[in-house]
């Protein structure tokens, strides 16, 4: 009887510990109602129980999530916070360095909550696809793609029937050209393509990297992260990325483990000559994570870049980055970052504010110019398409989507030579801070 009592008990307990938390993180009533994002395609409905965001282009509208309106459990679970201010909604994500404002709208789309109808004709799909890049893709003008007239030649006819593979074909047709690894169609079946041209050596870049790890006997893992360091040389540490992504775990900010992970390695490398940072076959992660790895290079805050986003009618206003620095060991000395067209994504984003600092030199070949956030759209049929919506700049308002991030010393990756075990651009690398380091003497 005891036993069966104290259960009563906890559940009693539970119950109304879960009510007062509901009642304490619940969102405010000047924050209920309705609202649409600035550029984002999104409409969120936030209501005493639920939040529904919905997906919603001028021909389309899909509810892309429901979820408990529980601020606490959306920050621990989604890593998202919100509040108003200035009678704006703003959304704070992990990962994405700028908010992302909403403003409030009487009612929810007319076409809502799912317009057209799942799994919709192959007209339909094509036309939610064709529109949401219409309304939110970038970089037409810069691959020289005419959009409306892939419309024209491509749009089935409202009667078209088409299997999954003669619509997958379609849309990779659609997407021809597009040189842009963000950009991707999705099915549901876990089928990928996107139209971006791979570099030259990309059948051989496994080997290429195995190669470079094959340098160093013993390189330290840090845990929950993608970084590996250890030494090129006795004064020379050298650095590893392998992604910018972190383990974060339940209600951890990524940031905080990423700064927490480079601590590790500013200790280690304070009182090295040089560094090497090695980021050619990093594809990237998260920004805010490229940004707390960077931190530890300055003693300062510097500006790093700026970033809009695209609307319906144009761009955000930019939102302009501010490097800060962290950690009580700043790594000063003459450090080289190593990029290959396979660094991408977060991870031209830690080059972009690394190339500010006056002790960087980046050396290697043009990163892959996929700098954009990707934003999302599904389809009726239940496919995801992701695209590239952001235009990030440098402090001097350089451009670096398509082309990638030039080095100040190229030197390309021979391929050749990694067969037979040499690392050409580790050994210039090596070399060039060998040089400054005698200098330094």
């Amino acid at each position: 009887m005891k036993f069966a009592k104290y259960i009563f008990v906890f559940i009693v307990f539970t119950i109304i510990s879960m009510a007062i938390s509901w009642l304490i993180s619940k969102p405010r009533s000047d924050i209920r109602g309705t609202w649409a994002t600035e550029g984002y395609g999104l409409h969120l409905d936030i209501g005493h129980a639920v939040i529904d965001v919905y997906e919603v282009t001028d021909i389309s509208c899909h509810r892309s999530m429901r979820i408990p309106a529980h601020q606490w459990l959306i920050k621990a679970i989604e890593g998202v916070t919100f509040d108003l201010r200035d009678n704006r909604l703003h959304l704070n994500a992990n990962g994405t360095l700028n908010p992302i404002m909403a403003d409030r709208t009487e009612t929810l789309p007319t076409n809502c909550p799912q317009t057209p109808a799942r799994p919709g004709t192959a007209q339909e799909n094509f036309d939610v696809l064709w529109q949401a890049m219409n309304e939110h893709y970038a970089f037409f003008d810069l691959h020289g793609v005419d959009w409306d007239n892939r419309r024209n030649e491509l749009r089935p006819t409202a009667d078209a029937v088409l299997n999954d593979a003669d619509l997958f074909a379609l849309f990779q047709e659609t997407l021809e050209g597009l040189d842009d690894g963000h950009l991707y169609i999705a099915t549901s079946d876990g089928q990928v393509h996107s139209p971006s041209v791979p570099p030259a050596w990309d059948t051989d870049r496994h080997m290429v990297r195995d190669n470079t790890l094959a340098q160093f006997d013993n390189l330290t893992a840090v845990a929950g992260t993608g970084l590996r360091y250890g030494w090129a040389t006795p004064k020379i540490g050298y650095v590893y990325l392998t992604h910018m992504d972190v383990d974060a775990g339940f209600n951890a900010t990524p940031a905080n483990v990423a700064q927490a992970g480079f601590a590790e390695i500013a200790t280690a490398l304070k009182d090295t000559k040089g560094i090497i940072l090695d980021l050619r076959y990093n594809p990237g992660g998260s920004d805010d994570i490229a940004l707390a790895y960077a931190s530890y290079f300055t003693a300062q805050p510097i500006p790093a870049l700026s970033k809009t986003t695209r609307t319906e009618t144009g761009y955000t206003a930019p939102f302009k980055v501010t490097l800060e620095p962290n950690g009580t060991h700043h790594l000063d000395q003459p450090t080289v970052l190593l990029t290959s067209r396979y660094t991408g994504s977060a991870a031209e984003i830690f080059t972009m504010a690394m190339r500010e600092l006056p002790q960087v030199t980046v050396m290697g070949t043009n990163t892959s110019g996929g700098l954009s956030d990707i934003g999302n759209f599904t389809l009726p049929n239940g496919w995801e398409l992701g695209l590239s919506h952001q235009k990030y700049l440098s402090t001097k308002g350089a451009l670096f989507e398509g082309q990638g991030i030039p080095p100040d010393i190229k030197v390309e990756i021979d391929v050749e030579a990694a067969q037979d075990g040499t690392d050409n651009v580790l050994m210039a690398a090596t070399k060039y801070l060998q040089r400054d380091a005698a200098e330094i003497k």
